[in-house]
């Protein structure tokens, strides 16, 4: 008698599940399927150069924060701008300036240059490159 019990139950589970996956906007599926695995992918290879990786995931943003140490080296923060005919991701990018004395914030749109895109067209390939274009344009290695 207990097995129709758990073929209902597995039934109402996995229906659930689709439920919660149908409900997820396009940029929360960037966030988790797009944006996470690439801040994964870079922390990797971060942490093989000594550096400290945190990454935080929320439905409304992901962060990716490298330190060296106790210093923190750069905070790289997607969020999303909504516009009328769209959703883009774009990037919060906070680093230390002037010899490391300031905390500048600084936002910029991951595909430089480039107008007709939206959240969905967005790779992990594409946010990859977009941390390293900062990180190693702005970060100097004493």
């Amino acid at each position: 008698m207990a097995d129709w019990r758990n073929s209902l139950g597995t039934f109402f589970e996995d229906s659930s599940k689709g439920d919660q996956d149908k409900k997820k906007t396009p940029f929360e599926k960037f966030i988790s399927e797009v944006a996470v695995p690439a801040f994964k992918e870079l922390s990797k290879e971060f942490e093989q150069y000594g550096r400290k990786v945190t990454i935080r995931e929320t439905a409304s943003s992901a962060v990716m924060t490298v330190s060296d140490g106790s210093t923190e080296e750069i905070m790289y923060r997607l969020q999303e701008r909504r516009l009328p005919d769209r959703t883009l991701p774009y990037a919060q990018v906070r680093m230390r300036e002037r010899g490391g004395l300031k905390l500048v914030t600084v936002e910029a749109m991951i595909r430089s240059g480039q107008e007709d895109y939206k959240t969905e067209d967005v790779t992990s390939e594409d946010v990859i490159k977009s941390v390293l274009q900062h990180y190693t344009s702005r970060i100097k290695l004493t």
